[in-house]
């Protein structure tokens, strides 16, 4: 398992992002978004919230600090004709690896999102 390239926190609730429709993500977006993003900080309700952007996509994440976890982004589609719909390869994904409650709340370092990203990178 190999590091990769940075990402700007230790750890992503990644299912609970990439796998809820209402969050606008895919796999792709979400990998070159959060890799090549800029986030502003802000406090908000016991969470740093961040907004970010970044040459493929503008989001808003909430990271809880005790952690330094993701565990909510969304897609910022205002002013935006349509919102993004979940792809083939995020379905499978969402159905391959984040299917089981367990899974689903578990806690991705930068490692893992990084094993997964990693392919969608060059696309």
């Amino acid at each position: 398992m190999a590091d990769g390239p940075g990402l700007p926190q230790e750890r992503y609730k990644l299912c609970n992002v990439v796998c809820k429709p209402r969050n606008g993500w895919t796999l792709d977006s979400f990998c070159k978004g959060n890799y090549n993003a800029v986030c502003l900080k802000s406090w908000r309700l016991g969470y740093r919230e961040n907004r970010c952007v970044s040459p493929y996509v503008e989001f808003k994440e909430r990271v809880m600090m005790e952690t330094a976890t993701v565990v909510d982004s969304v897609v910022v589609t205002r002013g935006k004709p349509n919102k993004p719909q979940m792809d083939n390869a995020t379905r499978s994904f969402c159905f391959k690896r984040c299917d089981d409650t367990f899974d689903k709340e578990k806690d991705w370092t930068a490692a893992e999102v990084w094993d997964v990203c990693r392919h969608h990178m060059d696309s």
